[in-house]
């Protein structure tokens, strides 16, 4: 004798109703006057008669789970975010793509009395012009370099300070402003300027910062902030590169392997946070995008001045080249 639970025409009403109509099951047994048990069983055989086909509808923003789980294992990091993008994108588009993941990302780490510090730079600055909604947290932005510039750049509010300002605004936190040039004349002027005490109290904020944030741009000169801030002459740029300098980070230049000694003699003269402070803070990330930074990045990863990256799918799997 033929069950119930056996009679196709009766599952398909059962699945149509559970699927299409949203009744429950205890609705559709009082429909279809059977027990809620023989719904239940009926459920189960659509999927198996393939009656029924359930997918999971994966996101664009989802679509390179595995390329960001072999990225944190490869390189031994906390978290790996790698943003859309497709080949007819503009470079506006690319980069409009990548600061809704980043923001979509701060949105999610960011929790009320953190302090955050960030660099300069339009990368960084553009994460508070994005439509994505942010949530408001009772966080501090801190600039991690001085936020002073005699040059004009053409750029809109790059400088850390205004950076500050602008996520502060974005993210309904508070920020303090760094009153200082950000590159000093020598060494020892830098370290007579930063015991005045309308400066030094910034290097209390850097002790307790719970995130970073810094960026590189998709471009073909990683440094062009840089110059365009007036912080670093063309001449001095070429001696950099023939010494290996591959990156540039809270103004900081570093070789292939993350080292900043090669270039001590320029980057003791930046008023910021120390290097050795910015390694240290918990949470390190870093926005870029472009095959281009791969070496870029790869430094960061080396010198530990990065352990969460956010980039476009170009840049992750160029790094995942050896």
């Amino acid at each position: 004798m033929r069950k119930i639970i056996d009679d196709e025409r009766l599952i398909y009403q059962c699945c149509s109703l559970y699927y299409e109509e949203h009744m429950g099951q205890s609705q559709i047994a009082k429909h279809l006057g059977i027990s809620k048990s023989s719904v239940s069983r009926m459920l189960q055989t659509g999927r198996e008669l393939e009656i029924v086909e359930i997918k999971v509808r994966h996101l664009a923003q989802y679509m390179y789970e595995d390329l960001e789980e072999e990225l944190k294992k490869k390189y031994h990091l906390k978290d790996v975010v790698v943003a859309e993008s497709s080949p007819l994108d503009s470079k506006t588009e690319r980069i409009s793509k990548l600061n809704e993941r980043a923001a979509d990302y701060l949105n999610r780490l960011l929790k009320d009395g953190d302090y955050v510090g960030v660099s300069v730079g339009s990368s960084i600055r553009n994460l508070a012009k994005t439509s994505h909604e942010a949530f408001h947290r009772n966080c501090t932005f801190v600039p991690l370099v001085g936020g002073i510039s005699q040059h004009t750049t053409g750029m809109e509010e790059v400088q850390s300070n205004q950076v500050a300002e602008a996520l502060a605004e974005k993210y309904g936190g508070n920020y303090v402003s760094f009153f200082s040039p950000a590159v000093l004349s020598n060494e020892n002027l830098m370290n007579e300027f930063l015991k005045e005490e309308a400066v030094r109290f910034i290097f209390d904020y850097f002790e307790k910062l719970d995130i970073v944030i810094s960026g590189m741009n998709i471009a073909s000169s990683m440094y062009e902030t840089v110059k365009k801030l007036g912080y670093v002459s063309d001449d001095q740029l070429d001696r950099f590169k023939k010494n290996g300098a591959v990156c540039n980070l809270i103004l900081r230049f570093l070789d292939q392997n993350g080292n900043t000694e090669p270039f001590d003699e320029y980057n003791r003269k930046i008023a910021g946070i120390s290097a050795e402070a910015y390694k240290n803070v918990e949470h390190k990330l870093l926005i870029t995008g472009g095959a281009g930074n791969a070496a870029a990045v790869k430094s960061c990863i080396r010198g530990n001045f990065a352990n969460i990256l956010i980039m476009d799918v170009d840049c992750a799997k160029a790094l995942l080249v050896d």
